[in-house]
């Protein structure tokens, strides 16, 4: 699949595809790019909720920022539970849709204000110049911006299993939390 037909899927959109995630198999991955990759890292759950997916951006020649996150198809699981708190809609054998439930405040927004907030997280990335290496790259990911609200924290809390957590990685889960809110005053 190209630029252009990934283009083509992610930019035509009306108001009932806004908070739709593309899921596409690339080589043994599912890959979101463009407007869904920032739904996967705007509105993270499963397995994304305590480790940040991989983000990954590009400036093409024409200036357009190509920008995807991926993981494992074997993954799938880990990263979009499935659990009802998101739907599956099997597109076809190299496309799955998964559907989130966005924030009231984005429920509203217009195509070209999402837009706005997608081209804006892009611009906002670190560029892969190929030469990353993998250790340097994930914490390039970590670092980079997350478009927050209340409501992405209330759902982060509910959905941290914390009885199966050591006190460790309930301290790193509270920590980053802590980082979140002091970033949205």
């Amino acid at each position: 699949m190209t630029i252009a037909d990934i283009n083509e899927i992610e930019q035509k959109r009306d108001k009932e595809q806004f908070g739709v995630i593309h899921l596409l198999v690339e080589n043994g991955f599912y890959r979101a790019h463009d407007w869904s990759a920032w739904l996967m890292t705007t509105f993270p759950f499963g397995e994304a909720l305590n480790k940040p997916l991989r983000i990954s951006a590009k400036r093409l020649k024409d200036g357009y920022i190509e920008a995807w996150v991926g993981f494992p198809v074997s993954s799938l699981g880990k990263y979009v539970p499935n659990d009802g708190s998101v739907t599956f809609n099997p597109v076809n054998d190299t496309q799955i849709d998964v559907s989130i439930e966005l924030s009231d405040d984005l429920k509203d927004s217009t195509y070209e204000d999402i837009r706005q907030y997608v081209d804006s997280w892009k611009e906002s990335l670190p560029m892969n110049d190929g030469k990353v290496r993998k250790r340097e790259s994930h914490e390039i990911a970590e670092a980079a911006p997350r478009i927050t609200r209340i409501s992405d924290i209330i759902g982060r809390v509910l959905s941290f299993p914390l009885e199966s957590k050591s006190p460790m990685e309930a301290y790193e889960f509270l920590r980053s939390l802590r980082q979140q809110i002091a970033a949205m005053f």
